[in-house]
């Protein structure tokens, strides 16, 4: 038979206290996060900068009911974590900005159960006027995050604070995802140099048109040429303003915007200085960094992914943003690796890797001075723990941040 017996004030105090943590715990598992979206149509750029968002239950016309969408009810696959704390994921951060820039926005939910190990996900078929269609190519919705494709549902995949998500239509039928990089400053009638490469790869898209953003549409800029074998392209432009340029090529997705001012000389804008020593600072900033500030990204690899040997890490990729009238002078990585107890760290200057006393830290070491970098390693990684780092030097000797998932990722190979 069941008794009830009255709690002493002591254990009562306790208990109330344990609950009040678990619930601030959760609630802090569960905080909003501010990440970088771009969503890119069939023929305008529906969505660029940055939204907040959090583990979520998504309703939709198509879903059968609410489901969620928090990474942790969401199951595993393709090697990431089964579940784990709750998180904003790509899906959410999508479903965020159509509802609050009022996008259509419909998705499909597959799954039948946590029972037999398939949670399930969404499957985004509509946003804005763009939905999944038929035969023959099947044109529909994918995502990448820091430009790497994941095998996983966009509810399957925790993101981080900074992280970069791209939503694209017909994202499987085309080749390339664009990455465009250049000055953040440039003098009115001047030439300067953009650079276009294969956001996933880092290799150098020939025939790409550069062109000028405005209300969702990129207009090619007459008479400039399209990139060069090297994903090069010389632009002059002309008129003291503010603009955001994108790459564009028939067979690839749009390019992220560069946010780029253009001066008159030294009028004082762009961060320039007129005659009397007074300047204006820049009035515009790219999504994901300051204005005069320098943001360091991480390519290529998801934080938590897990590797096989056959498919591990081969080269190190990254981009450094320069925001308007910022500098870059040098950018610089590490990498550490863990099995069991012992640790080794890559050394630069003899290409391998070395032992670590005590498991120190990996020392840092150049890759240059480029806004982006490839570092092909000797040979695929073993077996281990690792921790891949990013850091930038700007013009003032100021170093940039580790920030978890955008310049610090963690993952395995197994």
């Amino acid at each position: 038979m069941l008794t009830s017996r009255r709690l002493s004030p002591a254990l009562a105090g306790l208990l109330i206290s344990l609950l009040a943590l678990a619930i601030s715990a959760a609630a802090a598992a569960a905080a909003p996060i501010t990440v970088n979206l771009r969503v890119e149509g069939s023929s305008t750029t529906l969505f660029e900068g940055p939204i907040v968002t959090s583990a979520e239950t998504i309703e939709t016309s198509s879903s059968g009911g609410p489901h969620p969408c928090d990474y942790a009810s969401n199951g595993p696959s393709g090697g990431f974590e089964n579940g784990g704390t709750a998180s904003g994921t790509p899906t959410s951060a999508l479903h965020d900005a159509a509802v609050a820039n009022g996008l259509t926005f419909d998705a499909k939910w597959f799954g039948s159960g946590p029972s037999n190990g398939n949670p399930g996900d969404f499957f985004v078929s509509v946003v804005g006027s763009d939905a999944n269609g038929g035969p023959p190519t099947f044109p529909s919705w994918g995502y990448a995050v820091s430009y790497t494709t994941a095998s996983v549902g966009g509810c399957q995949i925790a993101l981080a604070p900074g992280s970069e998500v791209l939503w694209a239509y017909n994202y499987f039928n085309l080749a390339h995802l664009l990455s465009l990089s250049g000055p953040s400053s440039v003098n009115a009638g001047t030439p300067f140099t953009v650079h276009v490469a294969d956001g996933r790869t880092g290799e150098p898209i020939s025939g790409a048109a550069i062109g000028v953003l405005n209300a969702g549409t990129t207009t090619t800029i007459p008479s400039s040429p399209s990139t060069d074998s090297n994903g090069n392209a010389s632009i002059t432009l002309t008129g003291a303003r503010t603009l955001t340029l994108k790459a564009t090529e028939p067979n690839s997705v749009r390019s992220n915007g560069l946010a780029v001012c253009v001066h008159a000389g030294n009028d004082g804008s762009c961060g320039t200085t007129v005659a009397g020593g007074s300047s204006t600072p820049p009035t515009t900033k790219s999504s994901s960094q300051a204005a005069g500030g320098v943001v360091a990204q991480i390519l290529g690899l998801i934080n938590g992914r897990v590797y096989s040997r056959r498919f591990a890490p081969r080269v190190l990729r990254g981009i450094v943003k320069v925001g308007p009238g910022g500098t870059l002078r040098q950018v610089r990585i590490r990498l550490h690796r863990r099995v069991g107890h012992r640790c080794f760290n890559f050394s630069g200057s003899r290409a391998r890797f070395v032992r670590a006393a005590r498991c120190a830290p990996a020392a840092f070491f150049s890759v240059g001075s480029a806004e982006s970098f490839s570092y092909l390693l000797p040979a695929r990684l073993a077996r281990g723990r690792y921790a891949f780092d990013i850091q930038a030097v700007d013009g003032s000797g100021r170093v940039t941040a580790l920030v978890g998932g955008v310049s610090h990722v963690v993952f395995r190979v197994k």
